[in-house]
């Protein structure tokens, strides 16, 4: 079974996710939180498989938790977001 958490700042996008990854059976949604903070806390106590992450969190970029999670832990990310000029940003780098 996949082990997921999500961090996501928006209380309905975070239900949406997290309710439509809940319906695949081999996907078990470990926990989430709407900062990057407490995200990362999340992250070393559960040790999930993936872990999803919003691009623009409250404390700090997605982009930081990114890199801390990759510095210490072994869980793939994968950042998302609705900002489309976030995407370009990225781009560019």
């Amino acid at each position: 079974m996949l082990r997921i958490v999500i961090v996501e700042p928006e209380t309905f996008t975070l239900l949406g996710i997290k309710g439509a990854i809940e319906k695949s059976p081999d996907i078990e949604v470990t926990g989430s939180a709407t900062s990057g903070k407490l995200g990362f806390q999340l992250i070393e106590q559960t040790n999930p498989d993936v872990v999803l992450v919003d691009l623009l969190l409250p404390d700090m970029s997605g982009l930081e938790l990114t890199s801390s999670i990759k510095r210490k832990t072994n869980s793939k990310v994968v950042i998302f977001t609705n900002q489309t000029h976030c995407f370009m940003k990225i781009n560019v780098l």
